[in-house]
């Protein structure tokens, strides 16, 4: 069966996520941030806010009514009141720029936001796709990720995704989407991560062997193939 070549819309989203859409203006940066205990994801552009609990469906995903994304101030949406201040915040991988607080209700959420205090760059090369929304890979299938000059290739278990990517602090913004078209006995690990490829992800390294992508709608582990 030859394969095809479609393109898939998040183009369209992700030029939303990197400026400040049809207000125009000078590109305004997205911010991810989480936090623990519960595990939380917010992915704030100034297209969409999407804040996500655990590993399950976004608990809000609605429209950026601001199209803004302040660094130090308030984000008010229709459910979600987001606050972040320019303040050292400490994770486990290192120290970030800002502290975030997130109110969904009356529930709310403390974590941590912003740029790295220490630059970050990805290694070139091929890495194994090790889960998907920490649901682990199968074995039997090619499940693999290569970052070569600003592009992406993605293998996750039948088609392969290319794209472009730009790296900004610890955030990695993905372009266009192009995809071979092949029937797959088991697509969900594909329709996944481009679910997930459409938001900018945070990322998060473990050493030199281990990558982290993750934001609101999903995480991918990565590590180094053994030789």
């Amino acid at each position: 069966m030859k394969n095809s070549i479609i393109m898939l819309g998040s183009a369209a989203l992700l030029a939303g996520c990197a400026t400040g859409g049809s207000r125009g203006g000078p590109a305004v940066d997205p911010l991810l941030a989480r936090g623990d205990t519960p595990a939380w994801q917010l992915t704030a552009t100034p297209a969409r806010i999407v804040f996500a609990v655990g590993g399950g469906a976004p608990l809000v995903d609605e429209p950026n009514l601001t199209g803004t994304v302040p660094k130090n101030g308030r984000l008010q949406g229709q459910r979600i009141v987001v606050e972040s201040r320019l303040q050292p915040c400490v994770l486990a991988s290192g120290t970030t720029t800002q502290t975030v607080r997130v109110t969904v209700g009356d529930r709310t959420y403390e974590g941590c936001g912003g740029d790295q205090s220490k630059g970050l760059s990805l290694g070139a090369g091929s890495w194994t796709v090790l889960s998907v929304n920490g649901r682990p890979t199968p074995l039997d299938r090619p499940f693999s990720a290569t970052f070569e000059r600003g592009r992406l290739s993605m293998v996750l278990g039948c088609n392969r995704l290319n794209a472009p990517y730009a790296l900004a602090g610890r955030v990695m913004s993905v372009g266009a989407v192009a995809k071979t078209r092949m029937a797959c006995a088991d697509a969900s690990f594909e329709e996944a991560a481009e679910k997930a490829l459409a938001l900018p992800f945070d990322v998060e390294t473990i050493g030199n062997e281990q990558l982290v992508l993750r934001n609101a709608v999903g995480t991918l582990n990565l590590a180094r193939p053994r030789s």
